[in-house]
């Protein structure tokens, strides 16, 4: 599993190190699956890539597969939906026929509990050998791993509608045939455990958490590492992307982040990939790029006279604004949105502090929805 702050190259790093494995292992299947539902797993390999597995023509033995939850629920209803709503049924006042709107609500979540179902279901049925995962930013990938704890509650409250069940047929008829809703629920119950040891079994599945050398980076990292603490899930190591270099040592603040990385990484390994001269797109420029991932070791990496920040750096002159006031232009609500990675809450807290600014006696928020939120990082 492959996980870490929007827009540090997660993606990209998926992506090589599948073709690595699968080069390394040609007897065996690797799948590299998406769980990100504004995946760029196209992007990065230069093909098509959809829900239905695909092999590559230069790695016959690697598939790719980005989850689409929308086809995930539909397929989930086709298998489950009668039994479901026979149990809420058995369990409630409610007739099946009223959840039927039900599913078609688009509930927070879904994309995390589909993909969690999914990736239950192949570990079960071993369509693969080898599975890396290519994660969601790491808000929603503790999102995912935080709903095997959601499907036990729930498992256990749909037993407790077939226990009534149960009760009520031997009461009236002094004996009781287990039937589908039994199964279903000890099914679920089955992979779900099967998931959870799996994915919390240090030999069998890691997390690796991607980086690149900046502050705000870091502090996410950091929380990260102990949510997975929390919830069980072995850290396989950090992959620290984009590090600067000038005549083969690493730019001076480069290196000191490097060092605060290794700090968090809990003894595990810390590996660091450098910058490259563009953006590693397709296969022969994601083979060029795995060959320098380097295993991190201060001692021997030098560092550079050069650097990419020089100390005393301060904003003496501020800029001044290049948008309209929207505030004056009547505005009430501001959303900024794009791809992980690219400024978003920079952008939004600037916009903030300078509309504040602008207009000390207007009550201003600003708010983040993102569950693993930078803004405490950037206004520090």
């Amino acid at each position: 599993m492959v996980s870490g702050k929007g827009g540090v190259g997660k993606t990209t790093l998926s992506c090589g190190f599948a073709r690595q494995l699968a080069r390394q292992h040609p007897d065996e299947t690797v799948l590299l699956l998406s769980t990100d539902p504004a995946h760029s797993l196209g992007d990065v390999l230069q093909i098509p890539v959809d829900n239905t597995p695909a092999a590559l023509r230069d790695l016959p033995n690697l598939q790719m597969r980005a989850l689409d939850a929308a086809a995930l629920l539909e397929q989930f209803r086709a298998d489950y939906g009668t039994v479901l709503e026979l149990l809420v049924e058995r369990g409630s006042f409610v007739e099946g026929d009223d959840l039927s709107p039900v599913w078609d609500m688009g509930w927070p979540g879904l994309d995390e509990l589909m993909a969690l179902l999914e990736i239950q279901r192949i570990l079960r049925d071993r369509e693969a050998d080898r599975v890396v995962v290519d994660m969601a930013p790491s808000g929603h990938t503790l999102s995912l791993f935080a709903l095997m704890d959601f499907l036990d509650t729930l498992l256990a409250a749909l037993g407790q509608f077939q226990q009534k069940h149960r009760t009520l047929t031997e009461t009236l008829t002094g004996r009781y045939t287990p039937d589908e809703a039994d199964q279903f629920i000890a099914d679920m119950r089955r992979d779900l455990e099967q998931g959870r040891s799996l994915i919390q079994d240090h030999h069998r599945a890691a997390c690796w958490v991607v980086g690149i050398p900046e502050p705000m980076s870091l502090a996410e990292s950091d929380r990260f590492i102990i949510a997975l603490g929390r919830l069980g899930v072995p850290l396989g190591g950090l992959a620290i992307n984009r590090v600067m270099q000038e005549s083969g040592q690493i730019f001076p603040s480069h290196r000191q982040m490097l060092a605060e990385f290794e700090a968090i990484a809990q003894g595990q390994p810390v590996l660091w990939v450098p910058v490259q001269p563009s953006e590693p797109v397709g296969a022969a420029a994601l083979d060029t790029l795995m060959p320098q991932v380097k295993p991190l070791d201060l001692a021997i990496v030098g560092a550079s006279t050069a650097d990419v920040s020089p100390p005393g750096t301060s904003w003496t002159t501020p800029i001044p604004p290049g948008i309209e006031d929207l505030v004056a232009a009547g505005r009430r609500l501001i959303v900024v949105g794009g791809k992980g990675g690219v400024g978003k809450t920079t952008v939004a807290a600037a916009l903030s502090w300078g509309l504040a600014e602008l207009h000390p006696d207007v009550d201003l928020r600003v708010m983040s929805i993102d569950p693993a939120h930078s803004l405490g990082d950037v206004l520090l």
